[in-house]
């Protein structure tokens, strides 16, 4: 036991002596911090301008609903159309969306007879893009609520006339009493039993952080493997037996890769990222030993520093476009399994991943151990 915990003291005074992997760790908190700063901007993948032809209270609640709904889509209030419109011509703004005059009785005419000519709402859009498509989508969605209360009256009138003596009003307010509150869809995963954030919860842009960690413990766990290269090539690990380099290696890999998930996990913490503890906590273990046993084999696959050193960069940039960091290729789908950060992005919310991280360690073991054999490398 004494002698193990002496290995575990000299190789992590080992790794403190490198410049590189101590740039590795500073990195971690810088990444959660500098995105953390973005994520506070007001930003957005979209920007829509709104405005009303006139002082309505329906359309500034409309307006400023919009507003607090997401930081996925950044709005804009302004005083005139005009000057919603104008931010679009000058590329301010990717759409301008208008409310009508009277807007509460346009509403009304347009659920009576559903026409082009009855719309209540311009948009002035730059393009036709696919994100502008879906963001008419939060506009619909904002307004069926108001369009449902008129849909509801117009009903009553024409097919309850036991209530013909009942007031609109009396009626509205039955109806908001009752009204459902909760959203159309849920937000899940088919074999979570996780708690996860709603959508309005998370930032869009912290999301993508933890994809990107995934990758910098990856990335330290490579620059494991190339100190490995250098002691081996200096005679640090000389004493030791070709039979037992296996499981220095390992435990190199080991106490590397823990270091730095260990700052991962109290980086993301601090940003509020994380999960239950005792989930992230064996999360992160289990991908402790896989970014480990990844590392190992491309150690051994490429056998020399130059090789590694060519190959790292080609990697990082493989697991960004690949892995489900940013988006999900479902075209590229297949291949997100060859990497590690696969695993870690999904185990958050899929007790599956759990089990695919150590079937995944298990492999990457197995290939490390057979191309020491047909390679003939150490």
């Amino acid at each position: 036991m004494k002698k193990t915990f002496k290995w575990f003291l000299l190789l992590n005074k080992r790794l403190y002596k490198k410049l590189t992997f101590v740039l590795i760790l500073m990195l971690i908190p810088l990444l959660v911090f500098g995105y953390g700063v973005v994520a506070r901007e007001e930003s957005g993948m979209l920007t829509i301008a709104l405005a009303s032809e006139e002082e309505s209270t329906l359309a500034a609640q409309v307006m400023q609903e919009l507003k607090d709904s997401t930081n996925l889509i950044r709005y804009i209030i302004c005083e005139t159309p005009e000057d919603a419109e104008k931010m679009v011509s000058d590329s301010k703004a990717d759409a301008a969306w208008v409310f009508g005059k009277d807007l509460e009785n346009s509403i009304y005419r347009f659920v009576q007879k559903p026409a082009k000519k009855n719309a209540f709402i311009r948009v002035v859009e730059r393009e036709n893009s696919v994100l502008l498509k879906l963001a008419r989508e939060k506009l619909s969605g904002a307004m069926f609520k108001h369009c449902s209360r008129v849909f509801y009256l117009s009903y009553i009138r024409e097919n309850v006339p036991q209530l013909d003596t009942v007031a609109d009003e009396d009626l509205l307010r039955h109806y908001d009493e009752y009204a459902m509150d909760a959203e159309l869809f849920d937000f899940a995963f088919l074999d979570s039993d996780t708690e996860t954030p709603e959508p309005e919860d998370a930032n869009y842009l912290l999301i993508a952080v933890r994809g990107l960690l995934a990758i910098v413990v990856v990335l330290g766990g490579l620059a494991a493997a190339l100190y490995y290269i250098r002691d081996e090539q200096a005679g640090t690990f000389s004493l030791v037996s070709q039979k037992n380099k296996p499981a220095v290696e390992f435990g190199c890999q080991i106490i590397a890769v823990l270091n730095i998930a260990l700052v991962t996990l109290v980086a993301m913490f601090l940003a509020g990222l994380t999960g239950p503890v005792g989930r992230e906590v064996v999360i992160h273990i289990l991908y402790t030993v896989s970014v480990a046993a990844f590392a190992m084999t491309v150690r051994r696959l490429c056998g020399k520093l130059s090789a590694i050193g060519t190959a790292l960069p080609l990697l990082v940039v493989l697991m960004l476009v690949i892995c489900p960091v940013f988006f999900d290729l479902g075209a590229l789908r297949q291949l997100q399994y060859l990497f590690p950060p696969t695993y870690y992005i999904n185990a958050a919310y899929s007790n599956r991943y759990l089990m695919l991280m150590i079937v995944y360690s298990a492999a990457m073991l197995a290939v490390y151990t057979l191309s020491g054999k047909v390679l003939k490398r150490k």
